[in-house]
């Protein structure tokens, strides 16, 4: 496999070529085996695997593997250059689409609350500012609000909508918990199918995340960006309703 694109890949010793062509050809497995395993696999010492990092850029191994996987992606013959909502979704329907698009259209006279944290936080931004646009009555808090203004309004809300890349997110649960006491309708935005959130909701929507152990989210990541591609999707269908 070609690897001429990447950075001093000229100052590179034959050694460390090999484990190149090694990480290149064996990315599924590679956080697997660590530093360790891959310098085992390739019958040299692991000072030569980190070593390869450095002269690559990388601050380390795991970086590494993940620039190397998209890469990877990028690169891929087979992976179509064509954008649409099937590949963003995982597990999911569209006519789940379809059911958040007649949700949104139902909204009159109560709220639509949206809630996240962290880097989910300028996501559900987005779509507090789209909806008021559309002229819905919408709240908004994130992890460094007081659930004051939440449970303070649960009288008024009749939709929640929350976004959580792992799925996993304890403040995120704790409210989708005490939406579900008050019989609140749940829609929620997750990075896999199997997560405490997707059960708590009332329609979980899965978009693809194909960095799922990226906690920090340091490296390329569509999760954020497929949330946004699949609301904007809804919002479309909600003008065709």
């Amino acid at each position: 496999m070609k690897f001429s694109k990447f950075k001093s890949v000229k100052n590179l010793t034959s050694s460390e070529k090999e484990v190149l062509e090694f990480l290149l050809n064996n990315n599924n497995k590679v956080l697997d085996l660590g530093v360790r395993g891959v310098a085992k696999a390739n019958f040299t010492s692991t000072s030569t695997v980190m070593r390869l990092a450095q002269k690559l850029g990388y601050s380390g191994f795991v970086e590494m593997h993940y620039k190397i996987a998209e890469y990877l992606i990028k690169n891929d013959s087979k992976t179509e250059t064509a954008f649409n909502t099937e590949e963003q979704l995982i597990n999911t329907p569209q006519k789940s689409l379809s059911k958040f698009a007649k949700l949104i259209n139902s909204q009159e006279n109560d709220f639509i609350y949206i809630y996240a944290t962290g880097f989910s936080t300028i996501v559900a931004e987005y779509i507090y500012k789209k909806l008021l646009i559309l002229g819905k009555k919408c709240l908004i808090s994130t992890g460094g609000d007081s659930i004051g203004v939440f449970e303070n309004n649960l009288n008024n809300i009749d939709l929640l909508i929350v976004i959580s890349k792992s799925g996993e997110t304890q403040q995120v649960i704790d409210k989708i918990k005490m939406a579900n006491d008050e019989n609140i309708k749940v829609v929620s935005f997750t990075g896999n199918s199997d997560n405490t959130i997707n059960y708590l909701s009332s329609l979980p929507i899965v978009c693809r995340d194909d960095f799922p152990a990226d906690d920090y989210n340091q490296f390329s990541n569509n999760f954020f960006p497929n949330v946004l591609y699949i609301f904007e999707r809804v919002i479309g269908l909600s003008e065709k309703i």
